[in-house]
């Protein structure tokens, strides 16, 4: 029975341990989980060069015509939620007349939509050739953007008027930001797309440079990040709250061992302290009979040492005593 007693404690004590740390890696679990998104917009879509404008996430197909002299260009897209996949973006070739490309956007919970751009390459036309189209030509030359500023903002990368791909950091609370964009000829046309109501997280801005014709020359993008706080500071504090979660989580195991390894210490002392009484009852009494034997003894002893001073005659002791007296044994002869 006693060994069943204390299996049952051991069971207990391991069922202690492993339901605090079942219930800790259950909090950090439900804590790191998260539902996936169903978000599969577009934050922007468009073509470089002659790209086109009025994006709306809701609208799916887009139409735009390029030159003829145009033989590709370059599609690009952006998801709303960036653990969305995007694919169809990328350069693409561009037969005469109309050419379709499909933009095909995943959400994290696997739900697909689909973007359509219908390119229109214009034929060649003779009333496109002559003295007053090298004219033309010749006075609209420029290649897009000669600087380009977003207050005091850093772009990354270095502005340089052949990269058109750009990503700022913007930690506060405005809906809009201050950009200064110059063309390289005084003759095009500068136009920003997406730089009004700036929300929380990736925001995609578009600068458009046209000539005075209405075709686009080129297109730039500044991805804006924007944040209330600090991101990085922000980081770290989630990865020393993480430290401080995973500390507290070892406490919470280490603590539940060390009560588990007293009780067990207890339980192996006070087995230990049971089997040594049970021996020591076991082996003593032999010994109490002999204590019980030598305590009669000593009372026999004791009962004889009163009998005999009992009849112990003390007038004996005060007789005089008379040395007795010595015979002659008289004279030898020889």
């Amino acid at each position: 029975m006693k060994r069943k007693g204390i299996a049952i404690i051991i069971i207990l004590i391991i069922g202690f341990m492993y339901t605090n740390v079942a219930t800790v890696s259950a909090v950090n679990s439900t804590t790191i989980e998260n539902k996936k998104s169903a978000n599969a917009n577009l934050s922007n879509l468009g073509i470089r060069p002659h790209d086109f404008s009025g994006f709306k996430a809701e609208t799916t197909s887009y139409q735009v015509t390029v030159p003829e002299d145009t033989e590709e260009i370059e599609v690009y897209a952006t998801a709303q939620d960036q653990k969305a996949k995007v694919s169809g973006t990328g350069t693409k070739k561009l037969e005469t007349g109309e050419n379709t490309f499909t933009v095909e956007v995943t959400s994290e919970d696997g739900t697909k939509k689909n973007y359509k751009i219908i390119v229109t390459r214009e034929k060649s036309s003779e009333e496109n050739e002559g003295e007053n189209t090298e004219e033309v030509q010749e006075r609209y030359s420029g290649d897009g953007l000669a600087s380009l500023k977003v207050g005091t903002l850093e772009l990354s990368p270095k502005f340089d008027t052949y990269i058109y791909e750009y990503s700022v950091k913007y930690i506060g609370e405005g809906t809009k930001l201050e950009i200064e964009a110059k063309a390289t000829d005084p003759y095009y046309t500068v136009e920003v797309i997406g730089n009004e109501k700036l929300k929380e997280g990736e925001n995609i801005i578009n600068i458009l440079v046209s000539d005075p014709d209405g075709n686009n020359v080129a297109t730039y993008q500044i991805t804006v990040n924007k944040s209330l706080v600090d991101e990085e500071l922000l980081a770290k504090e989630q990865e020393e709250a993480r430290k401080k979660e995973e500390q507290k989580r070892m406490v919470i195991i280490g603590g539940s061992i060390a009560i588990a390894v007293i009780l067990i210490i207890i339980i192996v002392l006070i087995i230990k302290r049971r089997k040594s009484k049970s021996l020591a009852e076991e082996y003593l009494v032999p010994f109490s009979v002999l204590n019980n034997q030598d305590d009669q003894d000593k009372t026999s002893r004791e009962k004889a040492k009163e009998e005999f001073l009992s009849n112990y005659n003390v007038e004996d002791d005060k007789k005089e005593y008379v040395p007795k007296k010595k015979r002659s044994k008289g004279k030898r002869f020889k």
